[in-house]
């Protein structure tokens, strides 16, 4: 795992999406890493995050809809996205008028941030004029699985 890398990425993604914070988190639970002020108690939210995301990936199996590619939740305030990475989630959070700006924003990161956790190298950074490319085909991601990180 590049931190270094993932660090960069995620401040790039949390620029782009003008979110509040992003960070990276295991599949149970932990932060790896952090940008910004979610203005929460970080490792409850991380906790809450990755038990959200494995019942999502549930819901998908037993209703064969496939793997998430991201999941949202959308208070009255605050929106957080959140997109599996294998035995990892990204996630962003921002005001709840952003959700869809997080999630294009996130999705666009995903390759990325997957290549620093397996500490491969960056691809071309993605810019904000890439906003309506096509969304990247992930049926090949991992579940997340507590316990793995």
């Amino acid at each position: 795992m590049d931190r270094e890398q993932l660090k960069t990425i995620l401040t790039e993604a949390r620029r782009q999406s003008a979110a509040q914070a992003a960070l990276l988190l295991s599949g149970d639970g932990v932060v790896l890493e952090s940008v910004g002020d979610a203005q929460a108690d970080l490792d409850t939210l991380a906790a809450y995050a990755a038990s959200s995301v494995m019942v999502c990936e549930r819901l998908g199996e037993s209703a064969s809809f496939g793997s998430p590619e991201a999941v949202m939740v959308v208070f009255p305030a605050r929106a957080v996205a959140m997109a599996p990475l294998g035995p990892a989630m990204a996630v962003l959070i921002g005001s709840a008028s952003q959700l869809g700006t997080l999630r294009l924003t996130l999705l666009r990161f995903v390759d990325d941030l997957g290549a620093a956790l397996r500490a491969e190298p960056r691809r071309a950074a993605p810019t904000s004029g890439d906003a309506d490319a096509p969304a990247v085909d992930r049926t090949k991601a991992a579940r997340i699985t507590p316990g793995l990180g």
